[in-house]
């Protein structure tokens, strides 16, 4: 397969953008196709009880990329004139020797997708965000005179997108998130800490009617509960991971193992695994980026491919990979929308969206009862993965000791040592509390926003490193 991705400028018209897929096509391309991007991102930050930064920019640019068999060449310019395109194409299309004489690319009527934002970005006023922050910053203070800092922020972000291909398809989509953030320091003496919640949607500011203030006054206290935690030795031993951001662990162990970029070239543990058993009968991991108003949904991918509902693992069964359009013909695979990229700086490729473990019936009281000796790992951060073995090593931010079926004193300096498909099939518990979390994933398209989520789960076994 050979093909070309574009991203051209606000004057181009229909006409146009089929006398540069024309162009693309003459070079002997099987599929060619055109994308257009105008975005603009917004922060604003409270720090000290103070509105500390409001910073904006716009992105607005080209990028193009031509596919021959399972190679692929990619360039990318802010330049968005005609003139500068075709010579972009040109130049591009000079890595390939094969010609097509012929080419007649005619592309259907426009369609567009939208989705629905209730309270846009630019309808609500600066001074009641900045209002919201405030307000906020002042309960988070109520909580303890321990609390010594308090960081907050919102971040609004807004990218439309156009793509047009030469199999006719023609369309236009926008998304629009907003994702409120907030950081608690506690300090006591020479000891300090801090404790992290978040909440991000595909929305607009409709998102601050959700009860914020609850998670923001649970990270306070817990960050002064941090302030007493101990050392634990750790071992091997049954863990429990929590609701939400834990998930953390099956997106960078298991979801990337499952991406075509992975699974193709065999540099995954489950390139081979396709209709076998990698799980616990427990587990169906699913990638979902159709779920309404999600961080990681798209009406359509950065391919123009339509978004779907893709069960990668089901019962323990790996059923399918995440699988873009430069893999699709390699793989036996038909792109699943999963085609991903930050920018136009970067070609897409397969990504996660909205990943998640399917709920289940067991309950975390039971979970609690069936271990004499673990660790409740409440909040994961980052960690490391070779995707070709699966060893994963990962950080616990927050963390409590179990002990005789009952959560006891606070533990720090834990990680999470382990194996891909040892987790999997290790989990022996899952609840029906299953929370999603706002989240980012870099990789080789850039840096993507991607939901992470699971219930409360219980792994029977893995190695919990710690201090002796």
């Amino acid at each position: 397969m050979f093909c070309v991705i574009l991203v051209t400028g606000d004057d181009m018209e229909k006409k146009d953008y089929e006398k540069l897929l024309s162009l693309a096509m003459s070079t002997g391309a099987d599929f060619a196709e055109i994308y257009e991007e105008d975005g603009k991102t917004t922060n604003y930050r409270v720090l000290n009880s103070m509105l500390d930064t409001i910073s904006s920019n716009t992105t607005k640019g080209v990028g193009v990329r031509l596919i021959k068999g399972n190679n692929y060449y990619y360039t990318s310019t802010n330049d968005i004139r005609k003139t500068n395109l075709i010579k972009m194409i040109k130049n591009l299309i000079k890595n390939i020797n094969e010609k097509n004489d012929n080419p007649n690319i005619i592309l259907n009527n426009l369609e567009e997708k939208y989705p629905e934002i209730e309270i846009p970005h630019d309808s609500y006023p600066i001074e009641k965000k900045k209002e919201f922050l405030l307000d906020m910053d002042k309960k988070i203070r109520k909580v303890s005179n321990q609390i010594s800092q308090v960081s907050l922020g919102i971040l609004e972000d807004d990218k439309e997108y156009l793509i047009a291909n030469s199999n006719g398809k023609y369309i236009k989509s926008r998304k629009s998130v907003t994702r409120y953030t907030c950081s608690v320091f506690a300090e006591d003496k020479d000891k300090k800490e801090v404790e992290f919640t978040d909440f991000g949607q595909a929305k607009g500011y409709e998102i601050l009617k959700k009860d914020l203030e609850t998670k923001s006054i649970n990270a306070a206290k817990v960050a002064i509960e941090k302030l007493t935690a101990e050392d634990f030795k750790g071992g091997e031993l049954p863990v429990i991971i929590a609701p939400g951001f834990g998930a953390v662990i099956f997106h960078e162990a298991c979801g990337h193992g499952l991406e075509a970029t992975s699974v193709a070239p065999k540099l995954s543990v489950f390139s081979e695994d396709l209709g076998k058993k990698v799980a616990s009968s427990k587990v169906t991991l699913i990638d979902d980026g159709t779920i309404s108003n999600a961080w990681g949904s798209n009406l359509i991918d950065d391919e123009g491919t339509t978004t779907q509902k893709n069960i990668l693992i089901e019962d323990g069964i790996l059923k399918t990979y995440l699988v873009d359009k430069l893999h699709e013909d390699s793989m036996n695979i038909t792109a699943n929308g999963c085609g991903r990229r930050e920018s136009y700086n970067y070609a897409p490729t397969s990504r996660m969206s909205n990943t998640y473990l399917k709920p289940g019936t067991d309950t975390f009281e039971d979970m609690l009862k069936s271990i004499k000796l673990g660790v409740y790992c409440e909040r994961m951060s980052g960690g490391t993965v070779n995707p070709s073995t699966g060893d994963f090593n990962f950080a616990v931010e927050t963390a409590r000791l179990i002990e005789n079926g009952k959560l006891t004193k606070r533990i720090k300096g834990i990680t999470l040592i382990g194996n891909s498909k040892d987790i999997l099939q290790n989990v022996e518990m899952i609840s029906s509390d299953l929370e999603l979390s706002a989240g980012y994933c870099g990789s080789k398209s850039g840096m993507i926003y991607v939901t992470i989520g699971q219930p409360t789960i219980k792994v029977s076994k893995i190695l919990v490193g710690g201090k002796e």
